[in-house]
């Protein structure tokens, strides 16, 4: 790694390789916590989801070169011999122009990563759509701004989105309120919209409309 990118670079250039030591190192952690790179013995391994990863980026992204050069431009900025506001424009026009190429990718590419085999968990209240189970909870497939993986605050198990889903009253745990924590029953209702501004920007969607039914208290 620390001369990946060298060969196509001049003797004039001062900082070579992917980076220092310790951004290799947090790359390297943030690739084995996305599941991208398992450690085996001493050795850093790509898994399947690597690989695949891997097939389907395009190939500047994926070049040494470029991390070579992004390194080698944030040395000139440290010296001031080069703006940072130059550096972050260049890699927002790369971004840009990726973005536009490749907005999309196949459906054999998406099948890689198991676009085409998800277990739907039900069908999304709002627009019918299949809900599957995503990196960061279960989600409407259509997209249609329904939020299908938390309930009155609370993120929730594969079991209970089903069991919402199926209009089944569900027990949940840890819901916040004004005094503290609670269990509840949720009761499925249809569903309402919310918003909220967040950062300045007001963030829209729908979500569940339900009711409350307190578990009874143990004699």
């Amino acid at each position: 790694m620390e001369r990946a990118g060298a060969e196509d670079m001049g003797d004039e250039v001062e900082r070579k390789g992917l980076g220092t030591p310790a951004t290799r190192a947090d790359v390297i952690e943030k690739l084995v916590k996305d599941g991208f790179v398992k450690r085996e013995k001493k050795q850093m391994l790509p898994t399947e989801d690597g690989v695949k990863l891997i097939t389907v980026l395009p190939d500047v992204v994926k070049s040494p070169k470029l991390t070579a050069d992004w390194e080698n431009a944030l040395t000139l900025v440290s010296k001031g011999e080069y703006s940072m506001q130059e550096f972050m424009g260049g890699i927002e026009d790369m971004v840009k122009d990726l973005v536009q190429t490749y907005h999309s990718i196949s459906d054999e590419e998406k099948s890689m990563f198991g676009g085409g085999t998800q277990e739907s968990l039900g069908k999304c209240p709002k627009c019918g759509g299949d809900v599957v189970k995503g990196k960061f909870g279960a989600y409407c497939k259509s997209k249609c701004g329904m939020n299908v993986s938390r309930a009155m605050g609370a993120a929730l198990t594969d079991s209970q989105v089903k069991s919402l889903l199926e209009g089944k009253k569900t027990l949940v745990k840890g819901l916040k309120g004004k005094k503290g924590s609670y269990d509840a029953y949720l009761i499925p209702e249809g569903i309402e919209d919310y918003s909220y501004t967040k950062d300045g920007k007001e963030i829209k969607g729908t979500q569940y409309k339900v009711k409350l039914e307190f578990p009874k208290k143990k004699k």
